[in-house]
C-alpha cells in the first residue's frame, strides 16, 4: 500500500506571498518618484524662510537692545563740596542728598527737556553717559541763575549748585530753587549752540523756554509768567522764551528743529528754517496778539541786532 502524498498546507500560500511581494517590488507603482530638483527647491525655499526669521529676530533684537540702552539714560552722582560741618553742608545732605531727592529732580528735569528737543531719532542727542550734581562750596555769579554746567571729561558733566540755593528757611522754597536752577543747567546741558557760533541771545532765551517746558511736564507749575525775560522783550521782535513758546505754538516742534539746525553751525536763516515760513511775519502776529510784560508799545519793526538777516529774506527777529 502506496503512503498518501503528503503536500505541506503553508507551502502555496508562502509561494504566493513571495510572488506577491517580489511582483509588487518589481512592478512599476504607475507614479513618477520624486524628483531631486524638487526636495532642492523645497530645500531651498525653508532655508530662505529660517535666514528671513533669524534677520526678523535679529533686528528686533537690536531694537530692543538699543531702547533699553536709551532708557537707561545716563549715571547720576551728587556730591556734597560744602565746607564739612557747615550748615549749607548738613542742609545739602539732609534736603537732597540722604532722600535722593538731587537726582530726581535732575532726572525730571532731563525728561522734560529731552521730550521737547529730540522728537526722533533724526534728531541728534549730546552724548551723556554721567551728570554729577554738585553742591559748590561757594556761591556762582548772578548770571548763573543758582547753577553752571560744565563738560567734565566726554559724555561727563558736572551741575554745580549755589548754595545760596538752599539758604532758605523754607525746604519747600529750598526744593523749588533747586529745582528751577536745575532745569536751567540741564537744558543748557542738552542744547546745541552751533559749535559756539549761535547768538548768546538765542541759547539763554531757549534755554529759558526749555526750563519752563520742564518744569510743566514734571508737574510743577509752569514757569511762563516767572521766567525772567530781558528787557528788550518788550520789543516784541527780540528773541525771547515768549516768541519762542508763539513760535512753538505755531508749529510744533520749531525749538526741536532750531536746536537741530544749531548742532555743527549757526545761521540766522534756521530761525526762518524751523519755523518753514519768514519769521518776520510770525514776529509781526506775536506782538499784536501778545501784550508785552514791560508797559512798553510794541515796535514790529524792531531792527536786527547782529543779525546779519535782512528785510529781502524776511527775518526780523532780533538774535
Amino acid at each position: 500500500m502506496e503512503a498518501p502524498l503528503l503536500v505541506p498546507v503553508s507551502t502555496v500560500p508562502a509561494a504566493s506571498s513571495c510572488v506577491d511581494i517580489i511582483t509588487a517590488d518589481a512592478a512599476p507603482s504607475g507614479r513618477p518618484a520624486p524628483s531631486s530638483s524638487s526636495s532642492s527647491s523645497s530645500s531651498v525655499s525653508t532655508q530662505s524662510i529660517v535666514l528671513r526669521l533669524a534677520a526678523v529676530i535679529t533686528v528686533a533684537c537690536a531694537s530692543l537692545s538699543a531702547q533699553h540702552e536709551a532708557a537707561k539714560g545716563f549715571a547720576v552722582a551728587v556730591a556734597n563740596d560744602a565746607p564739612r560741618g557747615s550748615a549749607v553742608a548738613r542742609r545739602f545732605d539732609l534736603l537732597f542728598v540722604s532722600n535722593g531727592r538731587a537726582e530726581r529732580a535732575l532726572l525730571h528735569a532731563s525728561r522734560g527737556v529731552e521730550r521737547a528737543l529730540f522728537l526722533d531719532p533724526s534728531f541728534p542727542r549730546r552724548q551723556v553717559r554721567r551728570v554729577t550734581v554738585r553742591m559748590s562750596g561757594h556761591n556762582l555769579t548772578a548770571g548763573a541763575v543758582g547753577a553752571t554746567v560744565h563738560a567734565a571729561a566726554p559724555g561727563e558733566y558736572v551741575v554745580s549748585l549755589s548754595p545760596g540755593l538752599v539758604a532758605s528757611t523754607s525746604a519747600d522754597s529750598a526744593a523749588d530753587a533747586v529745582a528751577a536752577a536745575m532745569r536751567r543747567a540741564v537744558a543748557r546741558m542738552w542744547l546745541w549752540d552751533g559749535r559756539g557760533a549761535a547768538p548768546a541771545r538765542v541759547t539763554e532765551s531757549m534755554v529759558e523756554y526749555l526750563a519752563s517746558v520742564a518744569a510743566a511736564g514734571d508737574g510743577a507749575e509752569a514757569e511762563a509768567a516767572a521766567t525772567p525775560l530781558s528787557a528788550e522783550d518788550g520789543h516784541g521782535c527780540s528773541m525771547s522764551a515768549r516768541l519762542l513758546r508763539h513760535l512753538e505754538a505755531r508749529r510744533e516742534g520749531f525749538v526741536a528743529r532750531l536746536n537741530r539746525a544749531m548742532k555743527d553751525r549757526w545761521s540766522d536763516a534756521a530761525v526762518d528754517a524751523a519755523l518753514g515760513a519768514p519769521a518776520r511775519l510770525a514776529c509781526a502776529a506775536a506782538t499784536t496778539t501778545t501784550p508785552p510784560l514791560t508797559g512798553q508799545d510794541d515796535d514790529p519793526t524792531a531792527a536786527l541786532a547782529g543779525s546779519t538777516s535782512d528785510a529781502a529774506r524776511g527775518s526780523s527777529v532780533e538774535m
